[in-house]
């Protein structure tokens, strides 16, 4: 009877050990699946803040860009290229520099001497593009200028380094 009872005992124990490692593996896997559900909470948290930052740029960017442009080139990276898209003579790649000497300083100036009212309609974000749709009022050299336009600008360390001008014209 004492040999019935010790053996009792001793399944009970190993029960009971074994109870315990079926334990610690399900704390185990639930602290893994609670670390993985908050890791994607906070990647796409981060990723939504990227997509607000970058919205934050391009909108600092257009509205500083005809009033106060060293707000606005003080956004560009310094690789950035610019390309005012179609078949114009206007139509070409700019970089940095040329970007703000020629675009802004002369072919704008030129061809809106009044300048422009741009109305943005639409904004699309993600970790690296931008793209707004937008609306232009203008009295150009020509006459009315009033058109559509889409603007899609990638960033870079936080700064605007490509964006290509596609007009509805």
């Amino acid at each position: 009877f004492i040999g019935l009872r010790i053996k009792i005992l001793c399944l009970r124990s190993h029960q009971i050990a074994s109870h315990k490692k079926d334990l610690n593996m399900n704390k185990k896997i639930i602290l893994s699946v609670i670390f993985l559900m908050s890791s994607s909470v906070l990647y796409a948290n981060d990723h939504k803040n990227s997509e607000a930052d970058n919205i934050k740029v391009v909108d600092t960017f257009w509205e500083n860009i005809l009033t106060n442009p060293d707000v606005s080139m003080g956004l560009l990276h310094e690789d950035f290229q610019f390309e005012f898209m179609g078949i114009c003579e206007i139509c070409q790649k700019y970089n940095k520099e040329t970007y703000k000497s020629e675009w802004l300083g002369k072919v704008i100036p030129e061809v809106l001497p009044n300048g422009i009212l741009i109305n943005i309609t639409n904004r699309i974000a993600d970790k690296d593009w931008v793209i707004y749709t937008v609306e232009g009022e203008a009295t150009a050299i020509n006459g009315d200028y009033n058109n559509n336009y889409v603007m899609v600008m990638k960033l870079k360390d936080g700064k605007i380094i490509f964006f290509q001008e596609y007009m509805s014209d």
